[in-house]
């Protein structure tokens, strides 16, 4: 993908466009049906890829946001990866903003994402846990912030969800993922606390 040399007819541009679009379409059924999350990593990268190209571009600049934006609601896990998407997202609003003459509210409230992400990322980086702020009323392992966690996530998800193939998503479900993502993760020599550890008394199905 990176060594492709991106062209900028018009029939390319929407061809660039629709892979966008179809790996946000694959994503968010994954999402829907809690299946293996873990291709959805390398579908942002490509949406990161085509989207920056795309974001060059008035006439698709609409574009490369629906899709840089609706990925971003599909990726979790990965802070870092995010950040670049949204770096992403922000450039091609501003572009909209230079050409509208006005500023716009969302790329006001997505710039104050992009510096909370920075900011817990950088915490993670330093092992200050207490300085990690995810905005959630629920509590989660901050280790889910560290880079570490962040290269293996995809690799224990894949595990866990090979061992889940007969398990109905439904009621309950979030257990077992929990309990299989744990072991795959301490395999992996990282010690994961699932939701239900981390808010005891809270109910969960």
């Amino acid at each position: 993908m990176e060594n492709e040399q991106l062209q900028s007819t018009g029939s390319a541009l929407e061809h660039y466009a629709q892979i966008c679009i179809d790996y946000c379409d694959k994503a968010e059924n994954i999402l829907r049906e809690q299946e293996d999350p873990s291709p959805i990593a390398d579908m942002a990268r490509q949406v990161i890829y085509y989207g920056q190209h795309l974001g060059q571009f008035e006439h698709m600049l609409s574009k490369a946001y629906m899709v840089t934006n609706r990925m971003a609601e599909c990726l979790s896990d990965h802070p870092r990866l995010l950040l670049e998407l949204l770096n992403v997202e922000y450039d091609i609003l501003q572009y909209i903003e230079a050409l509208e003459q006005h500023d716009l509210q969302i790329t006001e409230d997505l710039r104050m994402h992009i510096k909370a992400l920075e900011h817990n990322i950088k915490a993670a980086d330093a092992g200050q846990w207490k300085k990690i702020n995810d905005g959630r009323i629920l509590h989660y392992d901050p280790i889910e912030w560290t880079k570490e966690y962040e290269e293996l996530i995809d690799e224990a998800d894949h595990e866990a969800y090979s061992h889940l193939t007969d398990i109905p998503r439904g009621m309950g479900f979030c257990f077992a993922y929990w309990e299989e993502k744990r072991k795959a993760l301490a395999k992996r020599g990282i010690e994961w606390k699932s939701p239900n550890q981390m808010n005891p008394g809270v109910m969960f199905d």
